[in-house]
């Protein structure tokens, strides 16, 4: 798991930087109507993958790969309830226990730094997990959803949402895009990026039933747009974080993402599984 918490060194060292690109909320957004902005559209996101399971005041999330708890916090002003959010980032977490300072959480929110594919939490200890775009960062998805499975009460259900690959790359395509694909790396992280029949195929091997999914990415795709928008608007701030040559390679992995999606190369899906 050494390079797993490679990736959390890495998001240490780029949150703050993200955080005026992305906002607080680490994903793609969902954008119902040309006048969505990124934020609303962000926000969209988490309301369409928690439309697909019931949530109240007793249900327990686990949130795992929390980022810095702005999807963890939104939940629980919506529904009341009792989350734990895990994340093998230090800043992150940091961040995240940041927002939940004070008594208007109740005790019902905390976060801490956890390894997703192997908690030491209890087996059963969750009704809902939660792996908004994190899922793609591990490599072995098998430890990651027989995690889950440990984890969740009889009847429970993990809802993900994550970049997905339509196909895969062939040698001809690798070879021709290397450069993009290596900056893609260097700018998000490594990890492996699957296809949804992958998904489909490892949520059944560790147990789970009646997986749904859904495709999303016409309604994801404008996210791009709204990235570069964001470093044009905050390069003086960005500039304080990030070197030129950093801004730089970001702008151009958007610009790579743009092209994969609009080739199909990539998608963006929701699922849930049940245990």
């Amino acid at each position: 798991m050494k390079k797993y918490f490679d990736i959390g060194r890495q998001y240490d060292s780029i949150t703050d930087g993200w955080r005026y690109i992305f906002g607080d909320n680490f994903h793609l957004g969902y954008f119902k109507t040309p006048e969505d902005n990124l934020d609303r559209a962000t926000d969209n996101l988490i309301d369409e993958l928690a439309s697909l399971c019931k949530f109240g005041t007793e249900t327990r999330i686990l949130d795992a790969g929390c980022g810095i708890g702005a999807p963890a916090t939104y939940l629980y002003n919506k529904f009341g309830s009792d989350i734990t959010g895990v994340s093998i980032s230090k800043k992150g977490i940091d961040l995240a226990n940041s927002r939940i300072h004070g008594n208007s959480y109740r005790g019902k929110v905390r976060f801490m730094v956890a390894d997703m594919t192997a908690t030491g939490f209890p087996d059963k200890s969750f009704d809902v997990i939660w792996i908004m775009e994190s899922s793609h960062l591990v490599i072995n998805k098998a430890l990651l959803f027989d995690e889950c499975y440990r984890l969740l009460r009889p009847g429970g259900h993990i809802l993900l949402s994550d970049v997905l690959s339509n196909k895969e790359y062939n040698f001809v395509f690798k070879l021709k895009n290397i450069f993009k694909l290596v900056n893609m790396i260097k700018t998000f992280g490594g990890g492996r990026v699957e296809t949804p029949e992958r998904y489909i195929e490892s949520l059944r091997k560790s147990g789970f039933k009646n997986i749904f999914f859904r495709d999303i990415s016409k309604e994801a795709e404008p996210t791009f747009n709204y990235w570069g928008k964001n470093i044009i608007r905050n390069r003086n701030i960005l500039i304080k974080v990030f070197n030129e040559r950093e801004i730089k390679r970001f702008e151009k992995s958007i610009e790579t993402f743009k092209y994969l999606f609009r080739e199909g190369f990539k998608c963006y899906y929701l699922f849930r599984a049940e245990k």
